[in-house]
């Protein structure tokens, strides 16, 4: 199976979504685009085979990837095994590296819970791997609030999950035009937004629809926004640089949770800026339908992200990065994080910064095998 674009999923449901998006390509009349859905412990195999067997039936590429198929293509990686724990969104990783090795250059990764609207998908994503000229925002904080190009039900001003907390309520934007090689395209969505905890539980808000002053807007270089995996496509050249992190550590007597896809748009939002290729923001919209949440249980898992935020783009800002190719970029941001544990007293973490930086190192060769002429 070999595909130009590929939608990457993981699910612990029958990912009966998909369908949506198989008819909305069929509409559009989109070009190549395929299916990767990576299972966990909980999916109910029998099911998501027959949803993907369905879609094959309309003409598309699919492929469902049950937990021993998984096992079967990661012999070849054991490393990455010990990277991609199951009960996780850091299964779809996989499904990347999979995309990949059937050429996708575009890799599109969507939660199950973001449903496709009317409007053409393919089309606003297929911005990634072409030069555009948009409205480019740069920030005097140095952030980038994506949730200001969005209509909240109560006309008040929310930050989507992941937003430094120091960094909000601070920002100023210039927008001037510019053109750039676009490597990654972040799509937003109306309905549930993706705040965070805090926002749920203090100010609970729906997304009515997108703001009209702009469709799609580009990130000034130094100019960072989160990123996340709901609605997200990017490059394959970015990918050595695009690992969804680990989380799960017990901090504190907490587990952290719920920044992974965090904090690989941190990182890779560097390195695109490194490599003079730029990150937009805006279409595809998509409708989330938020799956059931104990936001109290969110904020327990948040706590920490929020509090190692701080310090991540305290560095991240200052980091200058040498390397001129998106494999050593990755590695030299992982020896970043390995000098970084060296400034927190809390063992665990230190500890846990570390099998960051190895599992970026584990990522990065295994890029090398899959993708032999970088």
């Amino acid at each position: 199976m070999c595909m130009d674009s590929c939608i990457v999923l993981t699910t612990i449901s029958d990912p009966v979504l998909l369908g949506d998006y198989a008819e909305n390509f069929a509409k559009h009349g989109s070009p190549d685009v395929g299916f990767i859905v990576i299972g966990d412990i909980t999916t109910p195999h029998d099911e998501a085979r027959r949803t993907l067997q369905g879609i094959k039936d309309k003409g598309f590429e699919a492929e469902y990837c049950d937990i021993p198929s998984q096992k079967k293509w990661l012999r070849r990686f054991p490393q990455v095994s010990k990277i991609v724990p199951y009960r996780t969104d850091n299964r779809r990783n996989i499904g990347f590296l999979m995309a990949a090795e059937k050429n996708a250059q575009t890799i599109i990764t969507i939660d199950d819970d973001n449903y496709a609207t009317d409007e053409d998908f393919y089309k606003h994503h297929s911005i990634v791997g072409k030069k555009a000229t948009l409205p480019t925002v740069t920030s005097t904080s140095g952030w980038f609030n994506p949730c200001t190009m969005l209509e909240t039900n109560h006309g008040g001003l929310i930050y989507p999950r992941g937003y430094p907390f120091s960094k909000r309520h601070k920002e100023k934007y210039t927008f001037t035009q510019t053109t750039g090689q676009v490597a990654l395209n972040m799509g937003l969505w109306t309905a549930d937004p993706d705040a965070d905890a805090v926002t749920h539980l203090a100010n609970p808000t729906k997304i009515v629809r997108m703001k009209g002053n702009h469709e799609t807007i580009m990130l000034s270089p130094g100019t960072f926004a989160p990123i996340n995996t709901q609605n997200t496509a990017f490059h394959r050249k970015v990918l050595p640089c695009y690992y969804y992190i680990l989380m799960n550590a017990s901090l504190g007597g907490l587990k952290i949770d719920r920044y992974g896809d965090i904090w690989s748009g941190f990182l890779v939002k560097k390195a695109i800026d490194k490599m003079n290729e730029r990150v937009t923001i805006g279409k595809p919209i998509v409708d989330h339908r938020r799956n059931s949440h104990n936001y109290l249980k969110d904020l327990r898992h948040e706590l920490w992200g929020m509090v190692l935020t701080e310090e991540i783009i305290k560095w991240l800002e200052l980091l200058q990065l040498e390397s001129n190719n998106y494999f050593d970029i990755y590695l030299e941001m992982a020896s970043g994080l390995q000098k970084l544990k060296d400034s927190f007293q809390e063992y665990a973490i230190r500890k846990y910064l570390e099998r960051i930086a190895h599992a970026m190192n584990v990522w990065v060769d295994t890029c090398h095998k899959i993708m032999k002429d970088g």
